[in-house]
């Protein structure tokens, strides 16, 4: 009986289209990277006691990215405390929008256990997040009622107001969380579409050699997972190099027991050591094609040892799963249950 090689065909259970989805978590990220490129429009207005003073004009846009958004910091003298009264006019001068801000800023000095240092609290600040009915010019009126001490007595200085306005401003930690939960609801759907199949079998055994008999074949592919674990009798360290591949062998037969494949290949087998411990280790998945569903027995094959430069490398376990019906994101190799045929 010959052997098969691995196939470069397409295998019939490729699913592209949860691809796709993640593309979601990248909407939000987008929306706040859009949102990050535009600059804010800067305003500084100087106010005495008394007057109103208008700001420049600035544009307020209506639109499905974020929304305006309008910042004001009065710059005043520690420990004090301020009434301000601003209005948004429109472009014919309007009030839009009339609110009041209550600001103070107090400072000081702490001693504790032979340090020293200096504190500072402000509230002077006021941010407005609002849509207008439609996009248009508009300007700030800031009016300064009371710029007061500590005592209570009134300050004579004007007051530097500083500004900023943003027309597509957008929350920030709720875009992220959002972002954050649409990849979980991501790996939900991907391991729905790519983790799950119809059955799954398991067999370890401390031979050379693993069999599993199981219903599978249909829709899908069947996957077949192979590990193996190989260590030397004694707990010296090894003498030279790893040996080289491993032949790995599977054979595939119906419920009559006749052979539909014998497939032998040569499979990396690596070096692993961990805390003065030294092993072996293979792991190697392939993929089938079945035409039709029915009884089949799955059998692998590996060296029982190595033996390079003095080792006597000793397989440990062998360890044969069987997954059916599984979907792939990307074109792999199929070994198709056609019959054994003559391999390289």
């Amino acid at each position: 009986m010959g052997l098969t090689s691995l196939g470069g065909r397409r295998d019939s259970a490729l699913l592209l289209w949860p691809l796709a989805s993640l593309l979601l978590p990248l909407l939000p990220l987008l929306v706040l990277l859009l949102s990050a490129l535009e600059g804010p429009r800067r305003l500084v207005m100087v106010v005495p006691e008394g007057p109103r003073v208008l700001s420049a004009p600035f544009e307020l846009q209506d639109g499905w990215l974020g929304s305006p958004r309008l910042a004001l910091t009065a710059e005043i003298p520690p420990n004090s405390s301020i009434e301000l009264d601003v209005a948004l006019l429109d472009g014919a001068g309007h009030t839009v929008l009339d609110l009041t801000k209550d600001g103070w800023r107090a400072s000081g000095t702490w001693a504790e256990g032979g340090e020293s240092g200096t504190w500072q609290e402000d509230d002077a600040g006021l941010a407005l997040a609002l849509r207008p009915g439609q996009s248009g010019r508009f300007q700030l009126a800031v009016q300064l009622q009371d710029l007061l001490d500590e005592a209570g007595q009134p300050l004579p200085h004007p007051v530097v107001v500083r500004g900023s306005v943003r027309n597509h401003s957008v929350e920030a930690p709720l875009l992220l969380f959002t972002a954050v939960l649409t990849l979980a609801v991501v790996q939900v759907l991907l391991l729905a579409c790519y983790g799950v199949g119809r059955g799954r079998w398991v067999r370890r055994s401390q031979e050379a050699d693993a069999a599993i008999r199981c219903e599978a074949g249909g829709s899908g592919l069947l996957r077949v997972g192979v590990v193996a674990r190989w260590e030397l009798p004694h707990d010296d360290p090894p003498l030279g190099q790893p040996p080289g591949p491993a032949a790995l062998e599977l054979r595939v037969s119906d419920a009559l027991g006749r052979p539909r494949l014998q497939h032998r290949e040569m499979v990396v087998v690596a070096h692993r050591s961990d805390d003065g411990d030294h092993w072996l280790s293979l792991r190697h998945t392939l993929h089938l094609g079945l035409p039709e569903r029915g009884s089949y027995r799955f059998r692998v094959h590996l060296p029982e040892e190595f033996r390079t430069d003095g080792d006597a490398w000793e397989l440990e376990w062998l360890q044969l799963s069987i997954e059916d019906g599984r979907r792939t994101a990307w074109p792999v190799p199929v070994l198709p249950l056609v019959g054994a045929v003559e391999g390289r």
